[in-house]
């Protein structure tokens, strides 16, 4: 399959999603609260049935359930560690938003394979010489998000930051794709942006897949 085609079928299977807050840099707070409430109910949708299967071998001691207990442990034991790295995803972009303005940002050129949710993006109309940033989506939903038009940007590229896709809401937290192209310019970077940085707990790379 070539790339285009690849991009057609993504396009396909991505359904645009309603959200209840604007999409235009207005309402981060907005935003915060649909992703922490979408992945709560993810959560609470799937673990309660997983868990049952695992309980209820201990619960009613019938042999012929042995086969399904191990699903049922499997099960939430993925749906548990999804909730735990949207939620911590979720508070690593409240920190950044709190502490940066939103500014839109345009042309966004795709760099890279899209992977586990993972894109690979140069901003335009910031740096002459854009970073490219690794930059995860939150929730995971299916396809790739509609950036070709801008989105709107909160951080320090060198450090990373947190972008708001317009139109479909979607939050992307954002760190440089090789952690030490942005060496220099963090080192360099005068006492108020690494103040900011320090604040948004963005002076280190983060770790997330």
């Amino acid at each position: 399959m070539t790339p285009e085609e690849r991009e057609r079928v993504l396009a396909k299977l991505r359904k645009p999603v309603p959200v209840t807050y604007p999409t235009d840099g207005t309402d981060f707070e907005g935003a915060l609260k649909y992703h922490y409430a979408t992945a709560t109910k993810k959560f609470l949708t799937f673990f309660p049935a997983f868990l049952l299967l695992w309980v209820q071998l201990y619960v009613f001691q019938n042999t012929y359930l042995i086969p399904v207990a191990p699903i049922g442990l499997f099960g939430g034991l993925v749906v548990l560690l999804a909730f735990r790295e949207r939620m911590a995803l979720t508070r690593k972009c409240a920190r950044v938003l709190r502490t940066y303005p939103l500014e839109f940002r345009t042309p966004v050129e795709k760099e890279g394979q899209y992977a586990s949710h993972t894109l690979y993006l140069r901003l335009g109309g910031g740096r002459r010489d854009p970073l490219t940033l690794r930059a995860k989506e939150v929730l995971n939903r299916s396809g790739r998000p509609e950036t070709d038009a801008g989105v709107w940007f909160a951080g320090d590229e060198p450090f990373g930051g947190v972008a708001l896709v317009p139109g479909t809401g979607e939050l992307l937290f954002m760190q440089p794709s090789r952690w030490e192209d942005g060496a220099k310019e963090r080192e360099s970077a005068g006492p108020d942006r690494r103040h900011r940085a320090s604040r948004a707990r963005i002076t280190r790379p983060s770790r997330f897949r």
